[in-house]
Protein backbone atom coordinates (compact mmCIF):
# COMPACT_ATOMS: atom_id res chain seq x y z
CA UNK A 1 0.00 0.00 0.00
CA UNK A 2 1.81 3.51 -1.17
CA UNK A 3 2.35 5.98 1.59
CA UNK A 4 0.55 8.88 0.58
CA UNK A 5 2.42 12.52 1.13
CA UNK A 6 -0.09 13.11 4.06
CA UNK A 7 0.30 10.04 5.77
CA UNK A 8 3.84 10.43 5.67
CA UNK A 9 4.19 14.08 7.05
CA UNK A 10 2.01 12.60 9.99
CA UNK A 11 3.76 10.18 10.70
CA UNK A 12 7.48 12.14 10.70
CA UNK A 13 5.40 14.44 13.17
CA UNK A 14 4.59 11.77 15.66
CA UNK A 15 8.44 10.54 15.19
CA UNK A 16 9.25 13.92 15.62
CA UNK A 17 6.60 14.06 19.10
CA UNK A 18 7.83 11.63 20.42
CA UNK A 19 11.73 12.13 20.36
CA UNK A 20 10.56 15.70 22.22
CA UNK A 21 8.81 13.58 24.88
CA UNK A 22 11.67 11.43 25.13
CA UNK A 23 14.13 13.89 25.54
CA UNK A 24 12.36 15.76 28.25
CA UNK A 25 11.58 12.98 30.32
CA UNK A 26 15.31 12.16 30.56
CA UNK A 27 15.96 15.38 31.27
CA UNK A 28 13.45 15.51 33.45
CA UNK A 29 14.54 12.65 35.33
CA UNK A 30 18.44 13.52 35.15
CA UNK A 31 17.69 16.77 37.10
CA UNK A 32 15.55 15.18 40.11
CA UNK A 33 18.17 12.37 40.27
CA UNK A 34 20.62 15.41 40.83
CA UNK A 35 19.29 16.83 42.77
CA UNK A 36 18.50 14.00 45.42
CA UNK A 37 22.47 13.41 45.06
CA UNK A 38 22.87 16.91 45.75
CA UNK A 39 20.94 16.52 49.20
CA UNK A 40 22.27 13.14 50.02
CA UNK A 41 18.97 11.93 50.14
CA UNK A 42 18.22 8.14 50.90
CA UNK A 43 15.82 5.65 49.98
CA UNK A 44 15.40 2.50 52.23
CA UNK A 45 18.70 2.79 54.00
CA UNK A 46 20.32 2.55 50.25
CA UNK A 47 23.73 5.22 49.59
CA UNK A 48 22.87 7.96 48.21
CA UNK A 49 23.88 8.08 44.75
CA UNK A 50 22.05 4.82 43.90
CA UNK A 51 19.63 6.60 45.82
CA UNK A 52 19.26 9.21 42.97
CA UNK A 53 19.89 7.13 40.17
CA UNK A 54 16.90 5.24 41.38
CA UNK A 55 14.46 8.19 41.33
CA UNK A 56 15.93 9.50 38.57
CA UNK A 57 14.20 5.94 37.00
CA UNK A 58 11.44 6.58 38.83
CA UNK A 59 10.54 9.82 37.83
CA UNK A 60 11.65 8.81 34.09
CA UNK A 61 8.77 5.87 34.25
CA UNK A 62 6.38 7.87 36.13
CA UNK A 63 6.30 10.75 33.80
CA UNK A 64 6.20 7.86 30.80
CA UNK A 65 3.20 6.58 32.13
CA UNK A 66 1.28 9.55 32.67
CA UNK A 67 1.81 11.09 28.96
CA UNK A 68 0.72 7.49 28.04
CA UNK A 69 -2.62 7.37 29.98
CA UNK A 70 -3.24 10.74 28.50
CA UNK A 71 -2.62 9.95 24.93
CA UNK A 72 -4.97 6.61 25.58
CA UNK A 73 -7.72 8.54 27.38
CA UNK A 74 -7.24 11.37 24.69
CA UNK A 75 -6.74 9.43 21.25
CA UNK A 76 -8.82 6.52 20.29
CA UNK A 77 -6.51 5.58 17.73
CA UNK A 78 -4.10 5.39 20.84
CA UNK A 79 -6.37 3.58 22.69
CA UNK A 80 -6.83 1.28 19.78
CA UNK A 81 -2.92 0.61 19.10
CA UNK A 82 -2.41 -0.50 22.95
CA UNK A 83 -5.88 -2.61 23.35
CA UNK A 84 -7.43 -3.60 19.93
CA UNK A 85 -4.36 -4.08 17.84
CA UNK A 86 -5.00 -7.59 17.76
CA UNK A 87 -8.45 -7.82 16.76
CA UNK A 88 -7.81 -5.20 14.18
CA UNK A 89 -5.35 -7.18 12.20
CA UNK A 90 -8.14 -10.09 12.57
CA UNK A 91 -10.71 -7.63 11.49
CA UNK A 92 -7.92 -6.63 8.58
CA UNK A 93 -7.45 -9.82 7.51
CA UNK A 94 -10.85 -10.87 7.37
CA UNK A 95 -11.83 -7.85 5.31
CA UNK A 96 -9.04 -8.74 3.04
CA UNK A 97 -10.19 -12.35 2.11
CA UNK A 98 -13.93 -11.26 2.02
CA UNK A 99 -12.81 -8.23 -0.67
CA UNK A 100 -10.36 -11.08 -3.01
CA UNK A 101 -13.24 -13.58 -2.78
CA UNK A 102 -15.74 -10.59 -3.90
CA UNK A 103 -13.11 -9.69 -6.96
CA UNK A 104 -12.61 -13.80 -7.84
CA UNK A 105 -17.10 -14.19 -7.49
CA UNK A 106 -16.81 -10.52 -10.13
CA UNK A 107 -14.63 -12.24 -12.12
CA UNK A 108 -15.59 -15.64 -12.48
CA UNK A 109 -18.97 -15.94 -11.05
CA UNK A 110 -22.39 -15.90 -12.74
CA UNK A 111 -24.42 -13.24 -11.85
CA UNK A 112 -28.18 -13.83 -11.44
CA UNK A 113 -29.23 -10.67 -10.50
CA UNK A 114 -27.53 -6.97 -10.80
CA UNK A 115 -28.28 -4.42 -8.03
CA UNK A 116 -31.21 -2.69 -7.85
CA UNK A 117 -32.75 -5.05 -9.95
CA UNK A 118 -36.93 -5.96 -9.58
CA UNK A 119 -37.01 -9.62 -8.11
CA UNK A 120 -40.61 -9.94 -7.72
CA UNK A 121 -43.13 -8.45 -10.80
CA UNK A 122 -45.91 -7.98 -8.10
CA UNK A 123 -46.27 -4.02 -6.20
CA UNK A 124 -47.94 -3.16 -3.11
CA UNK A 125 -49.87 0.34 -2.65
CA UNK A 126 -50.03 1.75 0.99
CA UNK A 127 -52.95 4.08 0.93
CA UNK A 128 -52.59 7.10 2.80
CA UNK A 129 -56.31 6.73 3.79
CA UNK A 130 -55.72 2.91 5.00
CA UNK A 131 -55.06 2.48 9.03
CA UNK A 132 -52.13 0.68 10.54
CA UNK A 133 -53.59 -2.29 10.60
CA UNK A 134 -54.31 -2.63 7.45
CA UNK A 135 -51.06 -1.09 6.61
CA UNK A 136 -49.39 -3.95 8.30
CA UNK A 137 -52.05 -6.49 7.55
CA UNK A 138 -51.10 -5.89 3.66
CA UNK A 139 -47.12 -5.15 3.74
CA UNK A 140 -46.99 -8.92 5.84
CA UNK A 141 -49.30 -10.70 3.25
CA UNK A 142 -46.99 -9.34 0.35
CA UNK A 143 -44.02 -9.95 2.54
CA UNK A 144 -44.57 -13.59 2.41
CA UNK A 145 -45.89 -13.93 -1.04
CA UNK A 146 -43.11 -12.63 -2.25
CA UNK A 147 -40.67 -15.10 -0.13
CA UNK A 148 -43.04 -17.66 -1.76
CA UNK A 149 -41.96 -16.16 -5.33
CA UNK A 150 -38.37 -15.48 -4.65
CA UNK A 151 -38.27 -19.34 -3.26
CA UNK A 152 -39.96 -20.73 -6.02
CA UNK A 153 -37.70 -19.37 -8.77
CA UNK A 154 -34.34 -18.36 -7.77
CA UNK A 155 -32.81 -21.74 -6.72
CA UNK A 156 -33.02 -23.20 -9.97
CA UNK A 157 -31.19 -20.18 -11.16
CA UNK A 158 -28.25 -21.00 -8.37
CA UNK A 159 -29.93 -18.98 -5.38
CA UNK A 160 -30.12 -20.04 -1.95
CA UNK A 161 -33.27 -20.16 -0.50
CA UNK A 162 -34.56 -17.19 1.96
CA UNK A 163 -35.90 -18.31 5.42
CA UNK A 164 -38.63 -15.48 6.71
CA UNK A 165 -36.31 -14.14 10.22
CA UNK A 166 -38.52 -15.12 13.67
CA UNK A 167 -38.85 -11.20 14.31
CA UNK A 168 -39.99 -10.71 11.18
CA UNK A 169 -43.23 -8.57 12.54
CA UNK A 170 -40.68 -6.36 14.16
CA UNK A 171 -38.80 -5.85 11.38
CA UNK A 172 -41.20 -5.07 8.79
CA UNK A 173 -43.15 -2.50 11.35
CA UNK A 174 -39.08 -0.75 11.56
CA UNK A 175 -37.54 -1.37 8.93
CA UNK A 176 -40.56 -0.58 6.19
CA UNK A 177 -44.30 0.83 7.85
CA UNK A 178 -42.24 3.40 10.12
CA UNK A 179 -39.07 4.47 8.30
CA UNK A 180 -38.50 8.03 7.82
CA UNK A 181 -39.29 8.16 3.86
CA UNK A 182 -43.01 5.84 4.49
CA UNK A 183 -43.61 8.58 6.86
CA UNK A 184 -42.86 11.34 5.10
CA UNK A 185 -43.96 9.80 1.79
CA UNK A 186 -47.48 9.26 3.36
CA UNK A 187 -47.84 12.88 4.37
CA UNK A 188 -48.03 13.65 0.76
CA UNK A 189 -49.20 10.71 -1.11
CA UNK A 190 -49.84 6.99 -1.59
CA UNK A 191 -46.36 4.64 -1.34
CA UNK A 192 -45.52 2.30 -3.86
CA UNK A 193 -43.53 -0.94 -2.38
CA UNK A 194 -40.75 -2.80 -4.58
CA UNK A 195 -39.33 -6.18 -4.03
CA UNK A 196 -35.43 -5.53 -5.43
CA UNK A 197 -32.00 -6.43 -4.98
CA UNK A 198 -29.42 -4.21 -2.77
CA UNK A 199 -26.36 -5.74 -4.05
CA UNK A 200 -25.23 -7.76 -6.83
CA UNK A 201 -26.61 -11.57 -5.99
CA UNK A 202 -24.33 -14.20 -7.69
CA UNK A 203 -24.43 -18.24 -7.92
CA UNK A 204 -24.41 -19.66 -4.76
CA UNK A 205 -25.53 -16.44 -3.14
CA UNK A 206 -28.89 -16.55 -0.51
CA UNK A 207 -31.39 -14.69 -1.66
CA UNK A 208 -31.26 -10.99 -0.56
CA UNK A 209 -33.86 -8.06 -1.48
CA UNK A 210 -34.87 -4.92 0.16
CA UNK A 211 -38.62 -3.55 -0.15
CA UNK A 212 -37.96 -0.03 -1.74
CA UNK A 213 -40.71 2.95 -0.62
CA UNK A 214 -41.56 4.98 -3.59
CA UNK A 215 -43.88 8.28 -3.62
CA UNK A 216 -46.45 7.10 -5.98
CA UNK A 217 -47.19 10.76 -7.35
CA UNK A 218 -47.77 11.27 -10.71
CA UNK A 219 -44.43 11.73 -12.80
CA UNK A 220 -45.49 12.97 -16.22
CA UNK A 221 -48.79 14.14 -17.83
CA UNK A 222 -50.20 11.92 -20.88
CA UNK A 223 -49.09 13.51 -23.98
CA UNK A 224 -46.39 15.53 -22.55
CA UNK A 225 -43.02 15.41 -24.73
CA UNK A 226 -40.50 14.35 -22.42
CA UNK A 227 -37.44 14.45 -23.93
CA UNK A 228 -36.78 15.11 -28.09
CA UNK A 229 -33.35 15.60 -30.43
CA UNK A 230 -32.39 17.27 -33.18
CA UNK A 231 -31.61 15.89 -36.48
CA UNK A 232 -30.35 17.61 -39.83
CA UNK A 233 -31.99 15.76 -43.16
CA UNK A 234 -29.56 14.18 -45.68
CA UNK A 235 -26.78 13.58 -43.15
CA UNK A 236 -26.88 9.82 -43.15
CA UNK A 237 -28.11 9.90 -39.55
CA UNK A 238 -29.40 6.00 -38.65
CA UNK A 239 -33.12 6.08 -37.30
CA UNK A 240 -32.53 3.06 -35.13
CA UNK A 241 -29.69 5.18 -33.12
CA UNK A 242 -31.64 7.86 -32.93
CA UNK A 243 -34.58 6.00 -31.65
CA UNK A 244 -31.66 4.76 -28.62
CA UNK A 245 -30.79 8.30 -27.92
CA UNK A 246 -34.17 9.54 -27.45
CA UNK A 247 -34.91 6.06 -25.21
CA UNK A 248 -31.86 6.80 -23.04
CA UNK A 249 -32.61 11.01 -23.11
CA UNK A 250 -35.95 9.63 -21.81
CA UNK A 251 -34.55 7.33 -19.02
CA UNK A 252 -32.75 10.07 -17.64
CA UNK A 253 -35.38 12.16 -17.88
CA UNK A 254 -37.23 9.88 -15.19
CA UNK A 255 -34.30 9.77 -12.74
CA UNK A 256 -34.80 13.43 -13.03
CA UNK A 257 -38.11 13.48 -11.40
CA UNK A 258 -37.60 11.02 -8.90
CA UNK A 259 -38.56 7.70 -10.62
CA UNK A 260 -36.34 4.89 -9.17
CA UNK A 261 -33.99 3.46 -11.97
CA UNK A 262 -35.50 0.16 -12.17
CA UNK A 263 -37.88 2.02 -13.17
CA UNK A 264 -36.60 5.03 -15.16
CA UNK A 265 -34.67 2.19 -17.47
CA UNK A 266 -37.75 0.43 -18.40
CA UNK A 267 -38.52 2.38 -21.15
CA UNK A 268 -41.16 1.01 -23.33
CA UNK A 269 -41.83 2.24 -26.67
CA UNK A 270 -45.51 1.50 -27.16
CA UNK A 271 -45.73 3.15 -30.99
CA UNK A 272 -43.38 4.80 -33.21
CA UNK A 273 -45.00 7.19 -36.17
CA UNK A 274 -44.11 6.56 -38.58
CA UNK A 275 -42.33 3.43 -38.91
CA UNK A 276 -38.73 3.15 -38.28
CA UNK A 277 -38.32 2.51 -42.57
CA UNK A 278 -40.02 5.53 -43.49
CA UNK A 279 -38.35 7.87 -40.33
CA UNK A 280 -35.10 6.46 -42.10
CA UNK A 281 -36.99 7.67 -45.41
CA UNK A 282 -37.72 10.97 -43.95
CA UNK A 283 -34.37 11.54 -43.17
CA UNK A 284 -32.59 10.86 -46.11
CA UNK A 285 -34.33 14.03 -47.61
CA UNK A 286 -33.45 17.80 -46.58
CA UNK A 287 -34.12 19.84 -44.27
CA UNK A 288 -34.59 19.56 -39.64
CA UNK A 289 -36.18 17.32 -38.00
CA UNK A 290 -37.26 16.07 -34.73
CA UNK A 291 -37.86 12.99 -32.80
CA UNK A 292 -39.63 13.30 -29.59
CA UNK A 293 -40.86 10.95 -27.18
CA UNK A 294 -44.33 11.90 -25.50
CA UNK A 295 -45.86 10.47 -22.09
CA UNK A 296 -47.96 7.49 -23.38
CA UNK A 297 -50.16 7.74 -20.57
CA UNK A 298 -50.00 9.17 -16.83
CA UNK A 299 -47.21 7.83 -15.83
CA UNK A 300 -46.85 7.13 -12.06
CA UNK A 301 -44.27 4.69 -10.32
CA UNK A 302 -47.03 1.87 -10.76
CA UNK A 303 -47.25 2.40 -13.74
CA UNK A 304 -44.08 -0.17 -14.14
CA UNK A 305 -41.93 1.63 -16.48
CA UNK A 306 -42.06 4.69 -18.69
CA UNK A 307 -44.56 3.87 -21.69
CA UNK A 308 -43.96 6.53 -24.90
CA UNK A 309 -45.25 7.40 -28.26
CA UNK A 310 -41.58 8.56 -30.33
CA UNK A 311 -42.39 10.35 -33.79
CA UNK A 312 -40.52 12.04 -35.84
CA UNK A 313 -41.62 15.33 -37.67
CA UNK A 314 -40.30 18.64 -39.13
CA UNK A 315 -42.26 20.93 -36.45
CA UNK A 316 -40.31 21.81 -33.49
CA UNK A 317 -41.23 20.44 -30.29
CA UNK A 318 -41.78 22.27 -26.87
CA UNK A 319 -39.29 21.70 -24.10
CA UNK A 320 -39.96 19.18 -21.70
CA UNK A 321 -41.51 20.12 -18.65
Amino acid sequence: MAVTFVDFVRGMGTLLFIMVVAGGVAYVGDRVGHQVGRRRLTLFGIRPRYTSTIVAIGTGMLISLVVTVGAILASQQVKTAFFRLSALNTEIATLQARQSELEQKVNTGRLVFPTEAIMVPSYLIIHQSDSEATRFKELKAYYVKAVEYMNAQYPPLGLKRYTIPADIDEKLKKDVLDSPVMIAGLSQNNMLLTVGSAQNLFVNDPIHFVINATPDARRFIKGQPIASIKIPGSSGASANIALQEVQTLVANAARAVQLPPYLATNVQALQILPDVAQMQHMLAKPGTYFMTAYAAEDIYPHTGGVPVVIALSQTPTPEPK
